[in-house]
């Protein structure tokens, strides 16, 4: 009977010891600053409506965007164009390899990508 109870104040103590405590985390966006970029002088149409484009120190395109629900800036990512078409739409390479379109949201009016599968 001590064994036991022993062996049940032990799992008590280490369960105790070992538990997680877990916190919210608070993000300010991924950690890019939307601002940082370089305007280039280019731009890209969508869907009848053109957006400048802004590069990064290393070469990657974005276009600012706003939210309309926090009135934050937020990057959407520009790869580089191809030379095919997906419903009439130019179809663009990001640097992982990913294809996609890009079209504009119906409820904040900015671009979006949308990703396509190969066959």
């Amino acid at each position: 009977m001590k064994k036991a109870i022993f062996t049940l104040a032990l799992v008590a103590i280490a369960t105790t010891a070992f538990t997680q405590t877990f916190v919210s985390k608070t993000s300010k966006g991924g950690g890019f600053d939307v601002e940082s970029g370089i305007e280039t002088g280019r731009s890209i149409n969508i869907d009848g409506a053109t957006f400048s484009l802004f590069e990064t120190p290393k070469g990657s395109s974005y276009i600012k965007c706003t939210s309309p629900r926090t009135g934050n800036a937020y990057a959407i990512w520009i790869g580089r164009e191809t030379a095919h078409t997906h419903e009439g739409r130019k179809v663009y390479q990001s640097n992982s390899g990913s294809y996609c379109v890009y079209k504009i949201s119906s409820n904040s009016g900015n671009p979006y990508p949308v990703w396509l599968d190969m066959e």
